[in-house]
């Protein structure tokens, strides 16, 4: 009987030193990104787009030209992985719409009746 015991609790302390696998993290949509609009009627766009994170609460803007566009009502699911914002470009309101594929964002851009394709890439 007390070679079983010994031998219940050999199995428990090993199995418990075992390794386990645990859900990786899922990628967060922070930090940031070097963008690209394409096709629009001025020609594309590239710069870098930053997404913060304060208090569970997404912002982003787009640096373009020199200055800085901040996308209004941005919002990021984490379930679906989703983003969506708006903001006024040259009197023009442009909806943003777009979905993080881990190191990727894909999505577009739409103002004026037309909607322009939006890329960007995590920096590294």
């Amino acid at each position: 009987m007390k070679t079983v015991f010994y031998f219940v609790l050999s199995l428990l302390i090993i199995s418990s030193c075992a390794s386990t696998k645990t859900a990786s993290k899922a990628p967060s949509p922070t930090g940031l990104w070097d963008y690209s609009i394409t096709g629009t009627p001025e020609g594309d766009f590239n710069g870098v787009m930053t997404i913060s994170e304060v208090d569970k609460v997404h912002s982003a803007k787009l640096e373009v030209n020199g200055g800085a566009i901040t996308i209004e009502k941005f919002i990021y699911n984490k379930e679906t992985k989703k983003m969506s914002g708006e903001f006024d470009y040259q009197g023009t309101p442009v909806y943003f719409d777009a979905a993080l594929i881990v190191d990727d964002i894909e999505g577009g851009m739409a103002g004026g009746g037309m909607t322009f394709p939006f890329k960007a890439t995590r920096k590294k």
